[in-house]
């Protein structure tokens, strides 16, 4: 009776393997083919244990001695396997949550592993088991990665986005990681251009004040009526200069400022109006200053909103030589809204996507900063800053803050 036992526990057995080797033949799923294998063994050893444990616990033999240690090995293959997909979850969620475009190819160019950040990056993605180079339903991208796996190029435009490439040799394939860095080369350029506008500004009155300078020092003999005259220049490109920095500080300020409840404050609309910088309105023979606010508080940056309303009230009395400039303020059920207009001389419509940039000037004098601080400052608390302007006629800037900010 122990021999047909042997004998049939050997045969299953060995039919348990034979369907294992078919699985991976026909699929080529090792870690498949390992866990059937493995899963039939142990229900087989479950289903003879115990005729097996009756037929040889009298004989003494070796097989029934190597039982448990076998049982064992196969046990500790099993949580191997479990360790082993578990690390490979998490590493799967780990690629499908980072910033960065992943494609795993092999050495024939099938793509074995995309995340859906590709899809982000290209609106489109590629399914495992196609080829990188002719798998792509856009042909724009399939374009891109036929240059790519031609030129192995490393950064490239691609759809108004610039696309930093990494590509990593591995056994049997290569890696692809593409990050987009549109954000920070854009950034860069914009520093750079920042930097090459200031310099060329600071450096206009900076050379008058050195040239008058020298010519007071140079020339004894100068009446006191050119002196005097030399002098104001002097003084007058000094006072543009401070303005200049103050400017250039505030806005790299506003850029770095970070809104925060511990710096809004109830704020007094009247009583911030009535401190508003605004003698050369109320002192100009040929301008009429109106002013028109209902809002009596707004939970607001005091320092901030004294900002905006300066530099608007500053641009409109620049470019009025008579008629009014305007100061109104109202809230609907939404919005806070501050508007100020002027009759002055207007801005052409080429003109009126501009005047927010850095350094972006319609007439020659002035810092080119006033609205660019005002737009930094009026987005930096989730508002909107429209412009109303007719040639001869005159502007309307209309700035609008939400109440849901408080």
């Amino acid at each position: 009776m122990a021999l047909f036992y042997k004998f049939l526990f050997f045969l299953i057995l060995l039919l348990n393997f034979l369907i294992s080797l078919v699985v991976f033949h026909f699929f080529h799923l090792f870690l498949l083919s390992l866990i059937l294998y493995i899963i039939l063994t142990i229900v087989l050893i479950e289903g003879f244990s115990h005729l097996i444990q009756e037929s040889f616990q009298n004989h003494g033999n070796v097989f029934f001695r190597v039982f448990p240690i076998v049982s064992k090995i196969i046990e500790r293959q099993s949580q191997k396997i479990d360790k082993l997909s578990l690390h490979r979850s998490n590493l799967l969620k780990v690629i499908e949550n980072i910033k960065l475009g992943v494609l795993l190819v092999d050495s024939k160019n099938t793509v074995i592993l995309s995340n859906s950040y590709i899809s982000f990056i290209f609106g489109c993605n590629i399914e495992q088991g196609q080829s990188i180079i002719d798998g792509w339903k856009n042909y724009k991208v399939l374009a891109l990665f036929d240059k790519f796996i031609k030129e192995n190029f490393q950064k490239v435009e691609f759809e108004h986005k610039i696309l930093k490439f990494n590509k990593i040799s591995i056994e049997n394939g290569y890696i692809i990681i593409i990050e987009d860095v549109t954000k920070e080369e854009s950034y860069q350029a914009m520093k750079m251009n920042f930097f090459s506008n200031a310099s060329h500004e600071l450096k206009t009155p900076i050379t008058s004040i050195v040239g008058y300078a020298e010519t007071l020092l140079l020339n004894k003999d100068i009446d006191k009526k050119d002196q005097n005259k030399f002098l104001k220049y002097i003084y007058k490109n000094a006072l543009n200069l401070n303005d200049l920095i103050n400017n250039i500080l505030q806005l790299a300020e506003i850029e770095h400022f970070k809104q925060s409840n511990d710096v809004l404050t109830d704020i007094n609309v009247e009583a911030l109006l009535s401190e508003l910088n605004i003698n050369h309105l109320l002192n100009s023979k040929s301008i009429e200053f109106i002013k028109e606010c209902s809002i009596k508080t707004i939970h607001f940056n005091e320092y901030h909103l004294k900002t905006i309303l300066n530099n608007l009230l500053d641009n409109a009395f620049f470019y009025t030589k008579e008629g009014y400039i305007k100061l109104k303020c109202y809230e609907d059920d939404s919005y806070y809204i501050f508007e100020v207009e002027d009759s002055g001389i207007g801005i052409e419509k080429s003109h009126q996507e501009k005047i927010f940039e850095r350094f972006y000037k319609i007439k020659s004098k002035g810092s080119g900063l006033g609205l660019a601080i005002v737009k930094h400052l009026v987005l930096l608390y989730n508002g909107s800053i429209d412009l109303e302007s007719t040639v001869g006629v005159g502007s309307l800037f209309r700035i609008k803050f939400p109440k849901k900010n408080e």
